[in-house]
């Protein structure tokens, strides 16, 4: 009786093929599944939000809206740019706070930090007001205005950040509020870019 031979084993190029294979899908599924707030609205949230630079952020926001479950692509623009705007408008509010406090003070009105705060309010009431024009402009299908207005908001919150940075050692109240108005406005922008 002759000797049965094994069955031949696969090439081992193969093998490590399908092992690779099956690795990147479950590094795929997982990474694509990360903070969904929900399945329904997981989908069109994740996938969007994976096409911004501030995946994190842009999930916050925007799952924290109900209506974002039920929303499309432009209707998350919206609601980024709804969030921007809150920013900004708090961020008015607290530049007003301080430079009240600051002139109740002892009268400082006249130092170079008053002045910032004094400027920090206008340049945020100009990205208030550019943002409300941007969100007309996703109304009307102007995509490139939302992206225009969206950048010149920025460029407000970025002015004021730099009249605190043109003074060694003055520090400004809004450094990580400005930061993060960054990101918001970052996601509305990334988000409008893919409407069509």
């Amino acid at each position: 009786m002759a000797a049965s031979l094994p069955p031949p084993s696969p090439p081992l190029p193969l093998l490590l093929f399908f092992v690779f294979a099956v690795a990147s899908s479950f590094a795929v599924v997982v990474h694509s599944h990360r903070d969904a707030p929900s399945p329904a609205a997981g989908s069109l949230i994740a996938s969007t939000c994976n096409r911004t630079l501030y995946y994190d952020v842009c999930v916050a926001s925007l799952s924290s809206r109900p209506r974002s479950r039920r929303a499309d692509l432009q209707e998350l623009a919206a609601i980024a740019l709804e969030f921007s705007l809150a920013h900004a408008k708090a961020t008015v509010a607290l530049a007003k706070n301080l430079s009240r406090r600051r002139d109740a003070s002892g009268g400082e009105g006249h130092t170079y930090a008053a002045w910032c705060l004094r400027d920090c309010v206008e340049e945020y009431k100009e990205a208030v007001d550019v943002l409300r024009q941007s969100s007309a402009a996703l109304r009307r299908g102007s995509y490139y205005d939302v992206n225009d207005l969206v950048s010149s908001a920025m460029t407000y919150s970025d002015t004021c950040e730099s009249a605190y940075a043109d003074k060694p050692g003055l520090q400004s109240p809004f450094a990580e509020r400005s930061q993060y108005f960054f990101k918001l406005c970052s996601v509305a922008i990334a988000i409008a870019n893919l409407l069509p």
